[in-house]
């Protein structure tokens, strides 16, 4: 009785074990394909055409004969973008109707916020990651900065049409006036809902067709609307540029240059030439600037390796010249009163050559965050930062009479950097600006007091307007007769490689298209020994 049991078990393991077994030859033969074969042998009606019976699954897919391509309801509309992405499949590009979707999307969070187009890009791209194809990503923001980049043209066009100024109005004219789209395409791609953009109202259509066949640029148009210069910029430029108005608010328009500042801390420029070039950069040197280049293909990104190692910092020359025209020495005690993210701070500690105290100060936090990183990896030791409450804080007057350069980069309307944030230009009017001129003249007032005696203020500005530049000097001089005007030309022929231009009076004055660099404006004011 005791074997019994025994052998049950053994039997019943014995069974378990062939069909383990078999289970396990099925597997692999339907994992080799022998059970197809097996299948097609056993029908004599049926061919043996593996190839083509697959390839004819393939083209029921994708009519026209690729594999991979990104679709879940037809082989003509791609998924909406959000849906995920099956394994191995290829994203296409969106059709035009859904990059429409984006490209309002952009614009009104932009409106909305009141933030720059580049951060509401860059915030929407983050939350549709992975979701766009390249080219989409390339479209929808060639579209936004398109719309931005004739911003008041399209706005002038929708007034003489009676339509309200609505973002969503604005791209749908810039699709009729610039992209030659008529009522019918515009009426395709408004679809409604799933990804698009709302059907057109009838008030649209009407005005959307009579503008169908005009230019953006209509011969009845404003000399500042056509140049894209916002009214309340608009008299303070022809009041410093006079005749040349035209010709100086164009060069605005203009896409701006990559200029970089070489590090001298980690090489020379003369060295660094060559190493760019053959990473495949195209170089260009500027002369008249101590460490300045130009790179003249901006789409490249084969400099970033030498940016990252900080072997340069990227630096508009313009910029570059005003750090220069601070005439900053070794070991000398300087302050960059409103240093913000660093740029010219850097600039002023390679003129230093790391000797002596380099302070940068500035209210906002955040800002002096991001110049820490960029300090340590220029390898500048010499300089600390200081964050303020605001430019009468408490420790302005603890220091006062102490620094012997006093750089004020005041934050101002911006107008000389149009080239790289034309945005800017539509989130100002005339009461931000009168803000910007109390605000620059308490700055200015309080950084005075840490200059000693025999010490230098240079005030700047990246704007145009005289209202922030000669008419703040003008009213500084007035209040504090201790100070008074440094000609550039002083500065210029001890510091600078080349001669300055002809046209620069005792202020510098920098424009696109006199100079060839962002608009700057700065005065040199030297503090009387008594």
């Amino acid at each position: 009785m005791s074997d019994q049991p025994r052998d049950k078990n053994s039997a019943d393991g014995k069974v378990r074990s062939e069909k383990q077994q078999a289970r396990k030859e099925r597997f692999l033969a339907q994992k080799h394909g022998k059970g197809t074969e097996q299948r097609r042998e056993s029908d004599p009606q049926k061919k043996r055409q593996p190839g083509r019976a697959r390839d004819h699954r393939e083209k029921e897919r994708n009519p026209a004969g690729e594999r991979n391509f990104y679709t879940k309801r037809s082989d003509v509309e791609p998924v909406k973008s959000g849906a995920r992405l099956a394994r191995g499949a290829e994203r296409v590009d969106l059709p035009m109707g859904r990059l429409l979707f984006h490209v309002l999307a952009v614009l009104e969070e932009a409106t909305n916020s009141d933030s720059p187009i580049d951060r509401a890009l860059a915030a929407h791209f983050s939350n549709i990651k992975g979701r766009l194809t390249p080219r989409d990503h390339s479209r929808i923001r060639d579209m936004v900065w398109g719309v931005v980049r004739r911003y008041r043209r399209l706005l002038w066009w929708l007034e003489i049409k009676g339509q309200t100024p609505q973002v969503r109005k604005l791209l749908l004219a810039d699709l009729v006036l610039t992209h030659g789209k008529n009522v019918q395409d515009i009426t395709h791609f408004c679809k409604g809902g799933g990804g698009y953009l709302k059907r057109l109202t009838d008030s649209e259509a009407r005005a959307l067709s009579s503008m169908d066949g005009k230019r953006l640029a209509d011969e009845t148009m404003p000399e500042a609307v056509t140049l894209e210069c916002p009214a309340w910029a608009e008299k303070g430029l022809r009041e410093v540029f006079g005749y040349r108005f035209a010709e100086e608010v164009e060069a605005l328009r203009a896409p701006a240059p990559l200029d970089i500042r070489v590090n001298p801390f980690k090489g020379n420029r003369d060295d660094l030439i060559p190493r760019l070039e053959k990473a495949g950069c195209l170089v260009e040197k500027l002369d008249w600037l101590p460490f300045g280049l130009r790179i003249t293909d901006t789409g490249r990104k084969a400099h970033l390796p030498f940016y990252e190692r900080g072997e340069f910092e990227i630096q508009d020359a313009g910029s570059q010249v005003l750090a220069t025209m601070v005439a900053v020495e070794p070991g000398q005690r300087v302050i960059d009163f409103c240093a913000g993210a660093g740029g010219k701070t850097l600039a002023l500690a390679a003129e230093m050559d790391n000797r002596g105290q380099l302070i940068a100060a500035d209210v906002h936090n955040k800002r002096l965050a991001r110049a820490a990183q960029r300090l340590k990896r220029a390898g500048v030791f010499n300089a600390e930062r200081k964050v303020l409450e605001s430019e009468r804080d408490p420790w302005v007057k603890k220091y006062k009479g102490k620094f012997d350069r006093v750089l004020v980069d005041a934050p101002c309307s911006g107008t000389g950097s149009w080239r790289r944030a034309p945005d800017s230009k539509w989130r100002r009017d005339e009461s931000d600006l009168e803000e910007l001129v109390t605000l620059q003249e308490s700055i200015l007032t309080s950084a005075a007091r840490l200059v000693k005696p025999g010490g230098r203020l240079v005030y700047a500005t990246c704007s145009l307007l005289p209202v922030e530049n000669e008419d703040q000097i003008a009213k500084f001089l007035r209040s504090r007769p201790d100070f008074k005007l440094v000609p550039v030309k002083d500065v210029w022929d001890t510091k600078m490689p080349s001669p300055m231009p002809e046209t620069m009076g005792d202020m510098l004055r920098l424009s696109p298209a006199t100079n060839d660099t962002d608009g700057f404006f700065a005065a040199i004011l030297e503090r009387s020994m008594d």
